[in-house]
């Protein structure tokens, strides 16, 4: 599911006057459709336990059939590209600071271990993330990116991966940059790659 997940974005991407992707759920199912401008149809995602596949939904221009395309779990395995594309994704939706466009991609009993405190549970992950959202509201030109992504392990259903944060932006009319250092597990279950823990630190003063 999650390497087509990446497909799905990397062709919008690729794709003259397909505007910016939402990922909304519908009926249930993972969907993909274009905020600004509207165009193109919906496309569905979902995992189907009994047949261990994932399947595609996409409503046709010519027809109101949807085609299905499965594919088998076996047939995409994880890579260490699709890692970092997720990655990447992660801190370009929470950018938006609206956990809900970030929820499925963090697992219900993960672990988030920031400079105040562990975060234990969906629940606890996501007032950590809104609380700090908020404080920084004031903030200008706020940007959370990463860099330095190593994977420093991947297999078929887990991945782990070490990288640099920063922080920046302008408070009071002054520029200020935030780094640190970061580790993230990721698993995947049901078709779904998903964050299990993230630790967070300065990076030790010289």
């Amino acid at each position: 599911m999650m390497v087509l997940r990446e497909l799905i974005f990397a062709v919008a991407a690729k794709t003259q006057g397909v505007g910016e992707l939402e990922e909304p759920l519908k009926w249930g199912d993972r969907a993909y459709v274009t905020s600004s401008p509207r165009t193109g149809s919906t496309v569905r995602i979902a995992f189907s336990a009994t047949r261990r596949s994932v399947a595609a939904a996409i409503i046709c221009g010519f027809c109101t059939a949807c085609t299905f395309a499965p594919t088998a779990m076996n047939s995409t395995p994880l890579t260490r590209d699709a890692v970092t594309q997720f990655l990447n994704r992660f801190e370009a939706l929470a950018e938006k600071e609206n956990f809900d466009l970030i929820q499925d991609m963090v697992h219900d009993r993960a672990v988030f271990r920031f400079n105040d405190g562990d975060f234990v549970g969906k629940p606890a992950v996501r007032g950590a993330f809104e609380k700090t959202w908020k404080s920084s509201a004031g903030v200008k030109k706020e940007r959370f990116y990463l860099t330095d992504i190593v994977v420093l392990s991947v297999d078929q259903n887990s991945a782990t991966a070490t990288y640099t944060y920063h922080w920046e932006g302008s408070a009071e009319g002054k520029f200020f940059r935030i780094q640190g250092r970061g580790t993230r597990v990721l698993v995947l279950e049901a078709g779904r790659l998903q964050i299990i823990h993230e630790h967070l630190s300065r990076f030790p003063k010289p």
